[in-house]
């Protein structure tokens, strides 16, 4: 029996639960607008049981899920950039859409893979009418704040994955 839209309480986890799930067509949206499901930028960056992963901007749960499957340590995704993140030895960024939101995302990870006890590695899905144009410009940016190894290859549709890898600096003794 369905439950009344107006007996229900929009604010409530359990209320907002079966809306979602008596609305099977939402789901489904949702499910079409997230990534990739099998953890393709974990896989692009090589991420392991070590690592604490970020995941920044799109639809992060999916890579959450799959990022706990694969045993991480931890992972954690956020909206937006953070001015001042956790560390993390992988960053991971599903829906670049910008320049601007890509070196948002760039700064943010190079906050992060600093504080890593490891070399961090960042995966960013571009996308948008021009992918490669955007690749292109990101190059440069991602080499000039540090970034090392740069690779570039075609992920779902017409989205391309750029990684990269950023050594940690340890202390002198």
């Amino acid at each position: 029996m369905p439950i009344p839209a107006d007996s229900t309480d929009p604010h409530s986890p359990t209320d907002a639960a079966m809306t979602l799930l008596t609305r099977p067509a939402r789901i489904h949206a949702i499910l079409r607008q997230s990534s990739e499901h099998d953890g393709g930028l974990l896989d692009a960056v090589g991420a392991s049981t070590e690592d604490r992963v970020l995941v920044v901007g799109g639809s992060t749960a999916d890579l959450l899920c799959a990022s706990v499957r694969r045993g991480c340590r931890a992972a954690t995704g956020v909206c937006r950039a953070p001015a001042h993140p956790d560390a993390a030895e992988v960053v991971l960024a599903p829906r670049v859409a910008s320049l601007e939101q890509a070196e948002e995302i760039a700064c943010c990870a190079r906050k992060a893979l600093r504080q890593g006890s490891h070399e961090g590695r960042l995966a960013m899905r571009l996308r948008g009418a021009h992918p490669r144009h955007l690749a292109r410009r990101l190059v440069s940016r991602l080499q000039a704040l540090g970034y090392a190894r740069l690779r570039l290859r075609h992920g779902a549709g017409q989205a391309l994955v750029i990684t990269g890898r950023f050594p940690v600096l340890s202390p002198v003794a």
